[in-house]
């Protein structure tokens, strides 16, 4: 956000927090059937639509600092190594030999001069051109020119790695994100550098995973010994961008702007700023640190969730800034995302098992939930051509931008 767009938004939230509510969301009564955690045949289609269609973030632009450096798939349903290559750019490439398919690395991350398969030994240079083929006369005929590696589309912007699964669909990630890219710019994510990442499997669905973050009704409760000292009396203020919604929540310190002028707002001082990119990418921007999470589906009740925390160098000097970025990274990524909103989203899968109600009931606080879940099911059918980022926003043409049906009801509960 630009600073003007900052001081606009602290009045709406400060307007919000005196009439004691949250902004309007959808101004009903939501229930979304609970088969949208379990069904397989649904989660076949999010693979197939929501999975394949549309730009996935791949990680921090810093994971790709000097030409040579590599980073690896969370997600063995896409195996691709991204590489920044001695020109500049960044590529990305299926992590497959194409001699017998053997994967080039299993490394999450590293920097090399080439890539060479260790099955064979075949040699690919950063271009993912074929340089060497071992024993090359057993192989009459065969022009290198021909095997390169697969290529796969890839892109830098808004300080973000971004890679699509179509082989020929053109990126356009200003376009896909909306007023939000520019939000990604004038934070200057680009200039943030990586502290750490983790890996870890969670027994629940992906989308009940990314729906905790969606709502501010839990803190007093889930997160009473972690967050609501800091978020008491919190009030929450939305925006949608195409597929992406951008929550904003007060802090509880907001109320001291009122002891600086305007022009010395910062939002970051007085709210935390919450981003769904659509579709897997939960970012997070806090006062002083970020958090890229992203969640990968294995199943309708498996998901692999990583968690990309970045920091401004300057801000974290020696060994003291150090010790300070493990304690941030410790509450946030062991205290409350896994110990709190992650476990109870592992607990309410686990109960899905069992039958009992089938659905659940969202309150006027917690529209958002509905949605994301819309967008995700209104884009299950998105026709090949109409996404990758290739216009202002990959939707269907007519299909709104606002939650309609799509799987969930409008109204009381059934």
């Amino acid at each position: 956000m630009k600073q003007s767009e900052q001081v606009a938004m602290l009045k709406r939230l400060l307007a919000l927090r005196a009439e004691r509510r949250d902004e309007e969301m959808l101004d009903k009564v939501v229930t979304i059937p609970t088969s949208k955690y379990t069904d397989e045949a649904l989660f076949d289609q999010e693979l197939a639509s929501t999975f394949a269609r549309f730009p996935l973030v791949a990680g921090h632009a810093s994971a790709l600092r000097e030409p040579g450096s590599y980073l690896t798939s969370d997600w063995d349903q896409f195996p691709y190594i991204a590489v920044r290559g001695e020109d500049g750019k960044v590529r990305a490439f299926y992590n497959q030999c194409r001699h017998r398919g053997a994967r080039l690395t299993r490394e999450q991350a590293g920097t090399v001069k080439n890539f060479i398969c260790p099955f064979h030994g075949w040699v690919y240079g950063l271009d993912g051109g074929l340089k060497g083929i071992t024993r090359s006369q057993d192989f009459p005929g065969v022009d290198a020119c021909d095997y390169g590696l697969v290529e796969l589309p890839a892109t830098e912007s808004g300080g973000l790695i971004w890679v699509a699964r179509s082989p020929d669909a053109p990126l356009d990630i200003p376009g896909f994100l909306g007023a939000f890219h520019d939000d990604l710019v004038n934070f200057d994510v680009a200039s943030l550098v990586q502290y750490k990442k983790t890996k870890v499997v969670k027994e629940a669905n992906w989308k009940l995973l990314i729906k905790t973050y969606l709502e501010g009704y839990h803190v007093p409760y889930l997160h009473r010994d972690t967050l609501a000292f800091a978020f008491k009396r919190g009030v929450i203020a939305h925006d949608e961008d195409g597929p992406h919604i951008r929550l904003s929540a007060a802090r509880t310190n907001i109320v001291d702007t009122a002891q600086k002028p305007e022009e010395e707002w910062r939002i970051l001082d007085y709210a935390s700023v919450y981003y769904t990119l659509f579709p897997n990418t939960f970012f997070i921007l806090h006062p002083d640190y970020v958090s890229i999470n992203t969640f990968w589906p294995l199943s309708p009740d498996r998901t692999i969730w990583t968690h990309e925390m970045l920091y401004r160098a300057d801000d974290f000097p020696g060994s003291k800034g150090q010790s300070a970025l493990e304690k941030r990274f410790r509450f946030t990524n062991d205290d409350v995302f896994d110990q709190e909103d992650f476990a109870i989203a592992e607990d309410v899968q686990r109960g899905l098992r069992h039958g009992g109600s089938d659905h659940h009931v969202l309150g006027l606080a917690e529209g958002l939930l509905a949605m994301f879940q819309d967008n995700i099911d209104a884009r299950l059918a998105v026709p090949d051509g109409a996404a990758h980022g290739t216009g202002k926003h990959p939707d269907t043409p007519g299909t709104p931008d606002t939650p309609e049906t799509s799987g969930t009801t409008m109204g009381q509960p059934a």
